[in-house]
């Protein structure tokens, strides 16, 4: 009998090996590292991972292009309200050479997340989150204007928090991303009813994919009801799914971090 192969989402091989995310796919994308599809996404076997060379690894205590060592002052920066700061920590990791899909994970998502464990443990006021959060939205703001990847455009993306989803960031987030891979994302923005979904979507050119962005407040019945809708109406629109959740609808696409959306829309799309 053949031994059962253990097997590692790409997030998880990411932090087994100190690396980003990003340049784990980029290896599996490359055939540095084997790879298989389940259930949408990308698996490697913990055999593979440690097949890695040891250059590949990162050095102890540095992420990717060594930006983590901006996500501390940015995270000060925000815990500031200082936007202006914010910004020149975000600029010049651009002008380092990062692209926005590095700085976002990299930079400002752990940052954030630090934020969020900041204020669930009561040594943050509720106003300086919502501050945070305020600062890192302007900062999106600013990277729409920043040059834009060339070529065709790929298509749309369609993205939306469902009904009693009130956390609008990480869908703006999301829409971010989604632009600086050629994209054109639709963010409808926080706690939509299911019908101005259905409605935005039957009207969206060239749609690709829908993305539903939750974090913790839809319940699992709303969002099955708004999935149901999506696939009555649009039964061969992919769907995909964000936030945490056990059972979800069939036919969707769960979503294991933000730069699994590009993953999904790569394999949507095709090379």
């Amino acid at each position: 009998m053949n031994e059962a192969i253990e097997m590692l989402s790409l997030n998880k091989a990411a932090e087994r090996l100190g690396l980003h995310y990003m340049t784990v796919y980029k290896y599996v994308r490359s055939g540095k590292l084997p790879a298989r599809k389940s259930g949408g996404s990308w698996e490697v076997s913990i055999k593979d991972l440690n097949s890695l060379s040891s250059v590949e690894r990162a050095p102890s205590g540095r992420g990717h292009r060594s930006l983590g060592s901006k996500s501390g002052p940015f995270l000060q920066a925000l815990l500031a309200g200082d936007a202006p700061g914010s910004w020149l920590i975000v600029q010049g990791a651009f002008d380092s050479g990062a692209s926005v899909e590095e700085v976002v994970c990299e930079v400002i998502v752990p940052a954030l997340r630090a934020v969020g464990e900041e204020w669930a443990d009561g040594r943050l006021e509720v106003y300086e989150e919502h501050r945070a959060s305020s600062v890192v939205l302007s900062i999106l703001g600013r990277m729409q204007g920043l040059p834009q990847r060339r070529g065709k455009k790929l298509g749309s993306v369609l993205i939306a928090c469902p009904p009693q989803e009130t956390h609008g960031l990480p869908a703006a987030i999301c829409a971010e991303l989604v632009r600086s891979r050629g994209y054109h994302p639709v963010n409808l923005g926080p706690d939509c009813p299911i019908d101005t979904i259905v409605q935005a979507a039957r009207s969206t050119d060239e749609l690709m994919a829908i993305v539903l962005s939750t974090v913790s407040s839809t319940s699992p019945s709303v969002l099955a009801e708004t999935v149901e809708a999506i696939h009555g109406s649009l039964p061969e629109t992919p769907v995909m799914v964000g936030g945490v959740w056990t059972d979800l609808p069939d036919k969707v696409l769960s979503l294991d971090g933000f730069s699994s959306v590009l993953d999904h829309l790569e394999q949507i799309h095709g090379p």
